[in-house]
């Protein structure tokens, strides 16, 4: 398959001579942005992501660290066993280790690097359809957002979706525009969208919603094969893809078949339990937090209201995707996590920015500009106080060791629920026994004045093991909390009470 769609995609190119024009557009050129300060823009986005970067891997980082990231290439490039293989990063990942040895700072900076890109291609993207103010805000804003730093120290694949979801759908608008598309639109396109999809495989709403667009613009122009260039350059999108996946193409159905947990009904396959999440997740991360949330709704629909009546194309490439997904995860009872939606943060951020002034110039129009720059200004500052909660351990596994060495006495027995076998023995070279009944922690019990149980994610602890996770709060008492930054990450140490006498 690999060799056979390389062969198909050198026919095409040569077809693709005949009926493309390969010169630029005027309308490309004019989106370019000056240097200087897109470098300002990066340096700073930079330095708000090195503090911390060597803190505290949570559970995902470590099994993207010890499942593929430690193993050979052979293995890792014909590897894809579950959709946690973002295989992009994970090839990224695992050449920063042959350079620059393994730890956390190292396993995260190609999440480092795809974020601090992603504000530059923020900015590109909003220079597209935004005021040139208004896209530059953008850009700062996510610079020293909470959320961002978060992701960006997070050595998954997410910034990479995010870098590249908004790449293509700069392109996607350049291709659909009055002047006919290049071939180096075409074949840029297609390449963005290939790694793309080799990151993370969501990304398909992200090529579906472009489909659509190019659908609603094909409605309105005149025949002929320019206005094809744009559907060639999704397929060609697809195939890439496919060529790229080909040495993993049978476990990549499997993985897709078998995503999730493999729980039935669990709270986080809830919409309730989605937005109860996202919404503490944003008042984390969003200076004043729940205080501001309701006027930052208002100016985000301002925003993309506006945006619907002006640029309608921009409108739909940006709402259709996140709209996909809400679609996908429901009709297929998948994890509804709230990390699945990150590759829409800049679209957020900018109709949040675009709302603002939209309503500033209704209410103040001659002061619209100067009090909706000294209000994002004002925003920025309170996101810089905030920045030290990204930077603090997603989850702390060491400490946890440490703490229990002091603690507990050798001859007491310690056990792990399901979640601590990778992090504690994998990872840290632990022996503990993973207790997943009620029957095999009273085994360990028996006979002993003490023993100690090590769990994190109570949600997780609740839905597969729900017995178990009623034995352990009727019969253990909380000895210790380690903090995480995660949702629910927190590494909780339990002792067992004394019998009543």
């Amino acid at each position: 398959m690999f060799f056979g769609l390389l062969a198909a995609h050198v026919v095409v190119a040569r077809w693709l001579r005949r009926i493309v024009p390969s010169q630029h557009t005027a309308a490309t050129a004019e989106a370019a942005l000056p240097l200087v300060p897109v470098l300002v823009l990066l340096i700073v986005g930079l330095a708000a992501r090195l503090p911390g970067l060597n803190d505290g891997l949570w559970f995902d980082e470590i099994q993207t660290l010890v499942e593929y990231v430690r193993q050979p290439w052979s293995i890792l490039l014909t590897t894809f066993d579950s959709t946690n293989q973002h295989f992009l990063f994970s090839i990224a990942a695992r050449a920063v280790r042959a350079i620059g040895g393994e730890s956390a700072a190292m396993l995260r900076l190609p999440a480092v690097l795809f974020g601090v890109l992603s504000l530059w291609a923020t900015v590109a993207f909003g220079r597209r359809w935004l005021p040139a103010r208004e896209a530059w805000w953008s850009g700062v804003l996510l610079a020293v957002s909470y959320h961002h730093v978060w992701f960006s120290q997070n050595a998954r694949g997410y910034t990479g979706l995010l870098l590249g979801s908004l790449l293509a759908s700069s392109l996607m608008l350049d291709m659909l525009r009055d002047t006919p598309a290049t071939r180096r639109q075409v074949w840029s396109y297609a390449l963005v969208v290939a790694l793309t999809l080799l990151t993370h495989i969501t990304a398909l709403v992200v090529v579906a919603g472009h489909g659509v667009c190019w659908l609603v613009w094909m409605r309105t122009r005149p025949r002929g094969a320019a206005r094809w260039a744009p559907g060639v350059a999704l397929v060609l999108g697809g195939t890439m893809a496919m060529m790229l996946y080909a040495p993993v193409l049978p476990q990549l159905v499997g993985a897709l078949g078998s995503s999730g947990t493999g729980v039935t009904g669990a709270e986080w396959q809830r919409p309730g339990w989605f937005l109860a999440e996202a919404l503490a997740g944003l008042i984390r991360g969003v200076p004043a937090g729940a205080l501001v949330l309701p006027v930052t709704a208002v100016v985000v629909l301002a925003g993309l209201h506006d945006a619907w009546r002006r640029h309608r194309l921009a409108a739909l490439m940006m709402v259709l995707p996140l709209a996909m997904m809400v679609a996908l995860l429901l009709s297929t009872g998948h994890n509804m996590w709230p990390r699945f939606f990150f590759f829409g943060a800049a679209f957020v951020v900018q109709w949040a920015v675009h709302g603002g002034f939209v309503v500033l110039a209704r209410l103040v129009p001659r002061a619209a500009t100067r009090i909706g720059d000294a209000g994002l200004a004002a925003v920025t500052l309170a996101s810089l106080v905030l920045l030290p909660r990204a930077w603090a351990p997603k989850q702390d596994y060491p400490a946890a060791l440490a703490w229990l060495a002091e603690a507990r006495t050798p001859t007491d027995p310690i056990a792990g629920t399901e979640m601590m076998d990778l992090p504690m023995n994998l990872w840290l070279g632990q022996q503990w026994p993973i207790i997943r009944t009620v029957g095999e922690l009273q085994a360990l019990e028996a006979g002993t004045p003490a023993t100690w149980v090590v769990t994190t994610f109570p949600i997780r602890l609740e839905s597969t093991a729900p017995a178990l996770a009623s034995y352990l709060d009727s019969t253990y008492t909380v000895a210790h909390v380690v903090p995480a930054s995660i949702g629910g990450g927190e590494v909780r140490i339990l002792r067992r009470r004394p019998a009543s006498r």
